[in-house]
């Protein structure tokens, strides 16, 4: 079976009946912002071990039923608030080092809109074209309640230039890299999420 074949759209209202081993090729379709970083080896391997010390608890492989409605209660979103406040805590540094230096300082995030996304990669538009082979540090919300708060790795995989109502855009594919299994499941619960609500909103208008 080609990739092509194994990337599904969720249109089915029975998510239950997707097989385990397909589960992480289901694409969802909906809009989101990504801030992101470039950055080098160097940098993805340090980033890459701290994340593994400080958050060691909440990284083992150990998966989550992504049908079970208290994923949204449970200890996922511990991690992910956790992850969160450290990230508002960089962003607060970040702040005062530039008014107390009174010029631009270089290395701040830029930003992009996701696409789609699945438990392998996702595709970003975004307003300058990146390289196949970067790595991209990202944080992005796949929902606020429950709180849904990505910090993950990926890899260029292509680019593709667009156009959008006369601007020109590049369209980003990306893999991700050193996904634990709980993080993965976190984002297809997500993408379960919003088909489910899509049907409810659907059947409501009927």
């Amino acid at each position: 079976m080609n990739a092509k074949k194994r990337t599904l759209k969720v249109r089915k209202s029975d998510c239950a009946m997707i097989p385990d081993e397909e589960r992480s090729d289901v694409r969802g379709y909906f809009p989101f912002k990504v801030n992101f970083k470039i950055i080098t080896k160097e940098e993805y391997e340090d980033l890459k071990r701290f994340d593994g010390e400080f958050f060691f608890p909440f990284n083992k492989e150990q998966g989550v039923d992504v049908i079970d409605t208290r994923i949204s209660a449970g200890n996922t979103a511990d991690a992910s608030l956790i992850k969160y406040l450290l990230y508002m805590d960089g962003k607060l540094d970040q702040i005062l080092d530039l008014l107390s230096r009174d010029r631009t300082v270089n290395g701040l995030p830029d930003y992009g809109v996701g696409q789609n996304i699945s438990g392998s990669g996702m595709e970003i538009i975004v307003d300058k074209p990146l390289e196949s082979g970067q790595i991209l540090h990202s944080r992005f919300f796949l929902s606020k309640f429950p709180l849904i708060f990505m910090d993950i790795f990926g890899e260029v995989i292509h680019v593709t230039q667009v156009n959008q109502e006369g601007q020109t855009l590049y369209q980003i594919g990306i893999k991700f890299i050193n996904l634990s299994v709980n993080e993965r499941e976190r984002i297809i619960s997500s993408v379960f999420q919003r088909e489910r609500e899509r049907i409810r909103k659907t059947k409501s208008e009927d």
